[in-house]
């Protein structure tokens, strides 16, 4: 068996079905490159796939980047399981795309479900290459001009308006600086996407207000069905998304329920680069 393939939605998320030794032994790597690039989040389902699997897998793609030493991160909100990403859990229910306060975030990361959440816990996925294709001339013109500031302790206080002296110290903005990213992404590809996340503090050269309305409407912009697909997890799925060209968000769910995802992040390949015009947008 080679692979077939199944879209789960018109505009992103496609289900490819495959056997495990073709999925591992890099057989059909590079058409999953070129699909993962064209639909943002590719799923399979039904292959056993173990630890060593996952791994092997990922590294048919690209570089795997280790995450506080380890290959394979635990993503729950059991701090016995995942002390680090536990206290992350209530930030991933907003709109964000992973490392946007780096200059290279990770070009994709790979999940195995464990364990689900029986009500709740989807993950929700944002196509921002057909966000920003769908606008017309003028608004994209608009956007290429605009220069953003993000800021990890920006989505952190949605989920937690009170944070305590421990959570400023983990996540606070002197633990991770913010980054200054155009608004738009001009890919080696020629393709462009919005880096549009709730991780966006400011937008440069507006007052805040201007800044917040702004961005608010892009928001709801990018939350049109025409651009999510929301993947219901069972277990043992396998899903990969594109971290540079969508978006992503987890729903609601009780954190005792046991939800636990295996997550492999692929290394970035390319830094976030815009227009150079985006540079002199005034401060």
């Amino acid at each position: 068996m080679s692979y077939t393939t199944v879209d789960l939605t018109p505009r992103i998320g496609t289900e490819v079905k495959t056997d495990l030794e073709t999925l591992t032994n890099g057989a059909i790597a590079r058409d999953l490159r070129v699909l993962l690039e064209k639909r943002g989040v590719l799923l399979f389902r039904g292959l056993k796939i173990t630890d060593e699997d996952q791994i092997k897998f990922a590294s048919t793609l690209g570089t795997i980047r280790l995450e506080h030493g380890l290959q394979i991160t635990k993503i729950t909100p059991d701090e016995a399981k995942s002390p680090i990403f536990a206290d992350y859990t209530k930030g991933t229910y907003y709109f964000h795309i992973d490392g946007t306060y780096t200059d290279m975030p990770g070009l994709a990361s790979i999940l195995h479900a464990r364990s689900v959440a029986p009500a709740g816990g989807q993950t929700e996925f944002g196509n921002t290459y057909a966000m920003y294709e769908d606008m017309s001339a003028e608004e994209q013109e608009f956007l290429d001009g605009l220069a953003v500031i993000h800021s990890a302790e920006k989505i952190q206080r949605l989920a937690n308006p009170n944070p305590t002296p421990e959570q400023i110290a983990a996540w606070g903005e002197r633990v991770n600086p913010p980054e200054r990213h155009p608004m738009v992404w001009h890919h080696r590809s020629g393709r462009k996407s919005l880096i549009l996340a709730h991780t966006i503090k400011s937008i440069v050269g507006m007052n805040q207000g201007e800044s917040d309305e702004l961005l608010a409407k892009l928001m709801s912009w990018a939350e049109k069905p025409e651009y999510i697909y929301s993947h219901n997890w069972q277990v043992g799925d396998l899903l990969i998304w594109d971290n540079t060209g969508t978006m992503h968000r987890v729903v609601p769910f009780d954190l005792s329920c046991g939800r636990e995802l295996d997550r492999v992040t692929l290394l970035g390949e390319e830094p976030i680069t815009g227009p150079f015009r985006y540079h002199t947008v005034s401060t």
